[in-house]
């Protein structure tokens, strides 16, 4: 039985395999399930919609404090069209808590309440997300400081009042989530310090003001940190947070366009709880390990997986959507979701695409890109670490023991790897590669290695690679 209570086979079968249940996996999945396709769909979470539709367990409910996002009303749209078919007619399967750790061509491996299953599929769609960037920073792993997604894993997704005072820290439009939802549970938000500088984020404007939904979310969230007294605080970012046992204070100040820190513009703030959002990564592995290609593009993220026009990748019958493309956000997932589940329902029945899907599709994504050209990541916030802070948390590897093993071995992610184990923990260098590679090398973030993948995907037990259905 897995957290559900759900009976899941150890090998299931169906025409489309989709690994997320977000925006665009539920965007996906309703489109092929309405056409009679059989669907599974797998996701780590406990109910459908993803990091930024992210549902409470069933019977816990909001605090009630502060009202969704406008954006939000598409999501329930999206998520009562998914339940509906997987509660409803079961044209779609929902296993929850499911990490996949190795995939091939019409095969997925997954972990479920610690037992190997296998989901045998003629098409796969890639919906997986992406992960918190991570800038380490002296205090960065005391206790209290987590990554912005982490906080909304634990108000949005639990229900957990992390603390009474919070610093808001980072860079793009997750931080405006993360303030809203600090507020709606009924914490202090004592500040919101975005990286950027005013002129840089204008860049954004003429994308925000020309897409009547973006337009209408950035009304919104301002008007929330008015209503609020939350002052967004531009070209200011962390320096360090001190504490004994946990965070008691941060020290901030302002950064220079390149987000290098500005000595002499250093204060002290008290909080409890510090929010760190310096963009996100796609999650490219799975796509990875399939075949698909992979590209470099620092205003998606960095590197994320290559798609034709239909959202098709260079593997057979292998379809990506949303972040794995490319940071783009939920309207751009379930657009792009629409056009892959239109283009495999074009394969299996020899009709075509609807140009009017394609051109949505693409829409939001010019629009995102745009967009998120403002927010891109500032190199110079690498500097913030000093020569003790820990740059590895896997294997407790300062910046300093990865500048040694950089000079002894090589400037590549790998060289560093090989000469002190940074980014060889559980993680395998998800969190701290970036970073490794910007600091520890002197290397440019865009001259970033290509990941390389190894099964399992993510970290499971060995007993759960040894018992794999084949």
């Amino acid at each position: 039985m897995n957290n559900a209570g759900t009976q899941v086979d150890a090998i299931l079968d169906a025409d489309v395999g989709i690994v997320g249940a977000g925006p665009g996996g539920m965007a996906a999945a309703s489109r092929l399930a309405a056409a009679g396709v059989r669907v599974v769909v797998l996701d780590e979470g406990h109910r459908a919609g993803g990091q930024i539709y992210r549902q409470l367990p069933a019977g816990m409910h909001n605090h009630g404090v502060m009202p969704e996002p406008p954006s939000h009303d598409h999501g329930h749209d999206l998520i009562q069209a998914f339940e509906g078919h997987a509660t409803g007619d079961g044209s779609i399967k929902l296993v929850r808590g499911a990490t996949v750790w190795d995939a091939q061509p019409g095969r997925l491996w997954f972990e479920q309440d610690g037992v190997s299953r296998l989901l045998r599929c003629g098409h796969i769609v890639l919906a997986p997300g992406a992960y918190d960037r991570c800038i380490p920073f002296p205090g960065w792993t005391l206790p209290g400081v987590v990554t912005a997604g982490a906080l909304q894993v634990m108000v949005r997704g639990f229900g957990v009042v992390p603390g009474k005072r919070a610093l808001v820290v980072g860079s793009g439009p997750l931080l405006l989530p993360t303030v809203t939802s600090l507020l709606g549970a009924g914490v202090e938000v004592v500040a919101a310090l975005e990286a950027s500088s005013r002129w840089r984020a204008l860049r954004a404007v003429p994308a925000v003001a020309f897409h009547a939904a973006r337009r209408k979310e950035a009304v919104w969230y301002m008007k929330q940190l008015w209503r609020n007294s939350v002052k967004l605080q531009w070209g200011w970012t962390v320096f360090a947070c001190e504490g004994d046992g946990r965070v008691q204070r941060a020290i901030i100040g302002k950064v220079d366009a390149q987000g290098r820190p500005r000595k002499g513009t250093e204060r002290t703030i008290e909080c409890d709880v510090v929010g760190a959002g310096f963009g996100l990564v796609p999650s490219i592995e799975i796509g990875m390990r399939l075949g698909a290609a992979t590209q470099w593009l620092p205003v998606r993220g960095g590197h994320c997986l290559v798609v034709d026009e239909q959202q098709r990748t260079a593997a057979p019958t292998v379809f990506a959507v949303g972040e794995t493309c490319g940071i783009g956000g939920a309207e751009v997932a379930s657009a792009e979701g629409d056009l892959a589940a239109a283009a495999i329902l074009s394969e299996l029945r020899s009709t075509a695409v609807d140009a009017a899907i394609v051109a949505r599709a693409r829409a939001e994504r010019r629009a995102a890109d745009s967009m998120l050209g403002a927010f891109a990541p500032l190199p110079g916030l690498h500097e913030l670490a000093r020569p003790d802070t820990i740059v590895c948390r896997c294997e407790d590897i300062t910046q300093l023991r990865a500048q040694e093993a950089a000079a002894l071995h090589g400037d590549s992610l790998r060289a560093i790897k090989l000469g002190c184990r940074a980014g060889m923990g559980p993680c395998q260098a998800r969190i701290c590669g970036p970073s490794l590679q910007a600091m520890a090398t002197g290397v440019n973030a865009c001259a970033m290695d290509v990941p390389v993948v190894q099964v399992p995907l993510k970290p499971v037990r060995s007993e759960t690679i040894l018992t794999a259905p084949r």
